[in-house]
């Protein structure tokens, strides 16, 4: 061995396998910390199974007969509004940026920049993988669920009825139930809730706008749209639990609530000194050198970062 760095691609591997030993590593002490929580009883379940359970089959009697009539009755132009909003309630917008840029995340050398720039990046790493886990794994779940129930979409029902199932059938006209892009906009109406507070009312609005489009399109009948934004919406909560547990993207408080780990987010939109100090240390980590941090560090623009250039024995984030 010549006790050289390793560089290109070997580089790049060390760091990725090193983010993610530390990440790990940070899960299982914050795990192993974590105090036990009340947990729902199964009459509590029993309850909120039962109630979507009711929502989901009085949407259906009360309104699935009818849409159809009322969505083929839809002037073409509002039609092609709601066409617009179906479109954007594609998984496809949240999923691949958040996957990606969580992914690109993992290869930045972070034991070279400064203790705020690690923990900035890494508060937006983990939202970046709640939301692709979130988006995702609903879409995942919509999914399996469609296949073995195969529900005609309204298109069959002239011929078959609002109730026709063909199990397996494995083709797009036997996939109505659930939605699967009212399942994304569950999700974002959780994440509104638990993270994106105030654009819940927004993101609230657009979840249940992407539901009503794939009503009007004549895609799903209305009880396929309150499944997906009931799976979708529960699905986000339930894995806002899980990432608590490890104390990533979010924390539980003594109370038992969780709450999303934002701090230093918020502290850098607030100061753009410490906004262009995160920006520079994003790219020094990605660049495996500081550079730019140091420039800054000259120039007296700290951005209250304590930018100190020490190396870390490791380079996980």
């Amino acid at each position: 061995m010549t006790g050289e760095a390793p560089t290109g691609l070997k580089a790049l591997g060390n760091r990725f396998s090193a983010n993610v030993a530390a990440i790990r590593a940070r899960a299982l002490r914050v795990g192993a910390r974590q105090r036990p929580v009340p947990r729902l009883s199964v009459t509590e379940w029993v309850a909120i199974w039962v109630s979507c359970f009711l929502i989901v089959l009085a949407a259906g009697f009360a309104f699935d007969a009818i849409s159809v009539a009322r969505a083929r009755a839809v002037p073409g132009f509002v039609r092609g509004l709601f066409e617009i909003v179906s479109d954007a309630g594609k998984s496809q917008w949240e999923l691949w940026p958040a996957g990606l840029f969580f992914l690109f995340l993992l290869f930045g050398s972070w034991g070279r920049v400064p203790r705020f720039v690690r923990a900035f990046w890494a508060e937006v790493g983990a939202l970046a993988a709640f939301v692709f886990a979130s988006i995702g794994g609903v879409g995942l779940l919509v999914n399996i669920v469609k296949q073995p129930i195969g529900r005609g979409r309204p298109p069959t029902f002239d011929e078959f009825g609002a109730l026709t199932l063909q199990p397996l059938h494995f083709a797009w006209a036997y996939q109505s139930f659930p939605s699967g892009h009212s399942a994304t906009g569950g999700a974002l109406i959780a994440l509104g809730f638990l993270v994106f507070t105030r654009w819940r009312i927004g993101l609230l609005l657009f979840g249940l706008l992407i539901g009503a489009s794939r009503v009007v399109v004549g895609a799903h009948y209305p009880s396929d749209v309150a499944a997906g934004l009931l799976l979708g919406f529960g699905f986000t909560m339930w894995l806002a639990g899980v990432f608590a547990r490890a104390g990533w993207a979010f924390r539980r408080r003594r109370t038992g609530t969780i709450t999303a780990r934002l701090g230093t987010i918020r502290g850098a939109w607030r100061s753009p000194a410490r906004t262009v100090t995160a920006l520079a240390g994003l790219v020094d980590a990605m660049a495996g050198r500081p550079r730019y941090i140091p420039a800054l560090a000259s120039l007296g623009d700290r951005g209250d970062a304590r930018l100190s250039h020490r190396r870390e024995p490791t380079d996980g984030a």
